[in-house]
């Protein structure tokens, strides 16, 4: 009869009124006894709404925000040049962590932010728009080009431990209602579902999503402020019921094509006229200057030819001094845009900082943010028929990219840029801030990964990854959760045996301890691997195969292990 009871009233019961219930059961049964039971539970009822509210308040906000392409020194906290003063504070507030690892591409790296494992595993182990192309790797499994049923997103998670769930800019991990955000566990959401578009006014065939259906982008907004507008109205619309709510920033900038309001690109007017190979240099004294890494570090050697995303090409990397004056004036023209991108995401992160200040939601909030890997090759510049080309650099009516010199820069102290396994495609910037963290914190060089997000996000909210999610068998979790290291009760977050792989487009990586095996393609590489230390060699400029032939076979084993347990599909490169 209890039982039947709570059934009727629907109550959620705590282990102390079930064992009040089966009390209950053993004692005899009247109506009186029914009505006081009744009046009981709805007491306690009311008591647990009341724990659950104050639970609520006191459990943190978690704000996530990814920059897409941005470069590991592309932050004034960094040593850049860059105006960022906003995430600069936060980066004061907070902490900088110097060794932090993504992917080598934008959605292998979402996917392993949100589901806490293995790209290969989560359903990227190539890009969407790639893997169609390659025979070997589509259609086999943890190569669906979308986040599949082999994991669960966190904000899956977060939203049933009763957690608001809000993203607003990049998907890219699937196109279909099914792989959507909503899908996903987003209950508030206004997304690019692709890999990129015009920022102003986005192509027809780019895929916008809207809670829970496709929409239409109001051509014309800029992306990165109409993104900061849509996030700081869902906080808005339910900031007065007291649940505390997990906001995933997933901006588009400064990923090409390079576009930015103009007020912004006004301000680098004539910054970059030194060109790209002074701004590397000086990028790769500022990163010793503010600490960033080590005083030993040497400046890599640049490659002869230039790279792509996906391939090495012919086109010889060129000197500064080597280009005309009109061809510097177009390629400064490159980095402005981009500078003004970078400044223009760090004013709409201020936008945020602040709105959560001004409705008291700040102190109580997780911060994170980062990029998803690390600067983009793409060289582009492109305008319609019969405009000026210089005019129009940065506007809706240009498709530019900054090319790999510029890149190099961005990269500075690291080896290459966004789609390889080398330190400049993964090793990139995170800033952290904890609830009401007190600030001057040290940099934080411990070995994080993206996998560690999800694991961290789930232990501040109280919640647990178990094996299986609505009837479905999940794979565990590979990352492993900040929060001991973020509350010093750890000097680590992963121990010297811990291993973690990377593969994509045939170039591979694994880190272990100091010690990383990294197999780039020629010229770039010997495409076969290549032995680095890391805490002597950030640079990964001395192959050191020959000289410890012994750790050399032992990454060796650990990287064929990595192959079996996620399913890499290897190509040959």
């Amino acid at each position: 009869m209890p039982a039947k009871v709570t059934e009727t009233i629907g109550i959620k019961l705590n282990p102390s009124i079930k064992l009040l219930i089966c009390n209950l059961n053993r004692m005899p049964k009247s109506p009186q006894l029914v009505a006081n039971l009744i009046a009981m539970l709805l007491f306690f009822c009311g008591s647990c709404k009341s724990e659950q509210s104050a639970s609520n308040q006191e459990r943190p906000n978690i704000v996530l925000i990814v920059a897409d392409d941005l470069g590991f020194s592309d932050l004034g906290c960094f040593g850049s040049e860059i105006s960022t003063p906003n995430i600069d504070a936060l980066a004061k507030q907070g902490q900088i962590f110097t060794n932090f690892y993504s992917a080598a591409t934008c959605s292998p790296t979402r996917a392993m932010l949100l589901s806490g494992t293995d790209n290969h595993i989560a359903g990227l182990g190539n890009m969407a728009e790639r893997v169609v192309q390659v025979k070997e790797q589509n259609g086999q499994p943890g190569y669906e080009g979308y986040l599949n049923h082999r994991v669960v997103s966190v904000a899956q998670l977060l939203k049933d431990q009763g957690y608001h769930t809000y993203i607003s800019g990049k998907w890219h991990l699937g196109l279909t209602p099914d792989q959507s955000p909503t899908a996903k566990g987003f209950e508030r959401s206004y997304t690019l579902l692709d890999a990129y578009a015009n920022h102003f006014i986005p192509y027809r065939q780019s895929k916008f999503w809207e809670d829970g259906q496709y929409t239409q982008y109001p051509d014309g907004q800029y992306s990165t402020n109409f993104y900061t507008d849509k996030l700081i109205s869902f906080i808005e619309e339910d900031r007065d019921d007291n649940q505390p709510f997990f906001l995933f920033a997933a901006y588009t900038s400064p990923h090409w094509p390079l576009q930015a309001p103009k007020e912004f690109i006004e301000k680098y007017q004539g910054l970059y006229d030194y060109g790209y190979d002074s701004l590397r240099s000086r990028r790769f004294q500022g990163l010793k200057e503010k600490g960033i890494i080590p005083n030993h570090t040497l400046l890599p050697d640049l490659p002869i030819n230039k790279g792509t995303l996906y391939q090495v090409t012919d086109e010889p990397l060129t000197a500064w001094v080597s280009l005309s004056k009109e061809q510097q004036r177009i390629e400064a023209r490159k980095m402005e845009i981009y500078a003004a991108m970078v400044d223009n995401l760090d004013y709409n992160i201020g936008r945020l900082i602040e709105y959560l200040k001004q409705i008291g939601k700040y102190d109580n909030t997780l911060f994170v943010f980062f990029s998803d890997n690390g600067a983009a090759v793409l060289d582009a510049n492109m305008t319609p028929e019969g405009l000026d080309q210089y005019q129009a650099m940065g506007t809706a009516n240009s498709f530019v990219g900054y090319g790999p010199p510029w890149a190099h820069a961005s990269s500075a102290a690291f080896s290459l840029y966004k789609g390889y396994s080398t330190e400049g495609g993964i090793h990139t910037p995170l800033i952290i801030k904890m609830p009401h963290q007190q600030p001057q914190r040290d940099h934080q060089s411990a070995f994080t990964t993206v996998m560690d997000m999800a694991p961290t996000f789930l232990e501040l909210a109280g919640g647990t990854h178990r094996p299986f999610y609505q009837n479905r068998l999940i794979s565990p979790y590979r990352g492993n959760s900040l929060l001991p290291l973020l509350r010093d009760e750890r000097a680590y977050v992963h121990d010297d045996d811990y291993v973690m792989g990377w593969e994509l487009f045939g170039r591979c990586a694994l880190k272990k301890g100091k010690w990383k095996i990294t197999k780039v393609e020629a010229p770039f590489g010997k495409s076969k691997f290549e032995l680095f230390n890391l805490q002597e060699d950030p640079s990964e400029s001395y192959d050191l195969a020959d000289d410890f032939p012994e750790k050399y076979k032992e990454l060796l084993v650990e990287w064929e292990q990595y192959v079996k347990e996620t399913g890499v599909i290897l190509l040959d490169r």
